[in-house]
């Protein structure tokens, strides 16, 4: 595989993990939500792979607990090892930032994604009802997955 080269999300540089996001997400945040993210107790990368931003995270740390707010893998770019990429790289700045505990959500129905999380010593905590809007207006449960991190 060919390298990854991580770089923190800025407001001057984030209109392509924007558009990943976009990608990623049924229902995406808006422009401003997105970039609501990139400041004070939140931080953000991108993964650049062949000189495209191929994926990207979203992490946010209240003392020493920090969750995923969001994770996305390019369409085009994915089964190619990027997603374990991103999430290694998201528990090395946790590691930094002192985490004791690692938190997450994720559509009940996005088992790719849940694989990837159970990979990495996540556990379901929670299962809330109702969670996420739904394609053709029904809605979808979240599971909210945990982990200790020392």
């Amino acid at each position: 595989m060919a390298e990854i080269v991580f770089s923190r999300i800025t407001p001057q540089n984030y209109h392509r993990a924007f558009q990943v996001h976009g990608e990623c997400q049924a229902f995406p945040s808006s422009e401003q939500t997105f970039l609501s993210c990139l400041g004070n107790k939140y931080f953000a990368y991108q993964a650049e792979w062949e000189q495209q931003i191929a994926g990207f995270y979203v992490g946010h740390q209240v003392l020493d607990e920090l969750t995923l707010i969001d994770i996305g893998v390019s369409p085009l770019m994915r089964g190619k090892g990027l997603g374990r990429r991103l999430m290694e790289h998201f528990e090395q700045q946790c590691r930094q930032r002192g985490a004791q505990q690692l938190w997450l959500e994720v559509r009940e129905s996005n088992s790719v994604a849940i694989n990837l999380y159970q990979a990495f010593d996540f556990a379901e905590i929670e299962h809330r009802k109702n969670y996420y809007p739904a394609a053709g207006g029904g809605w979808e449960d979240a599971i909210v997955m945990s982990k200790m991190f020392f």
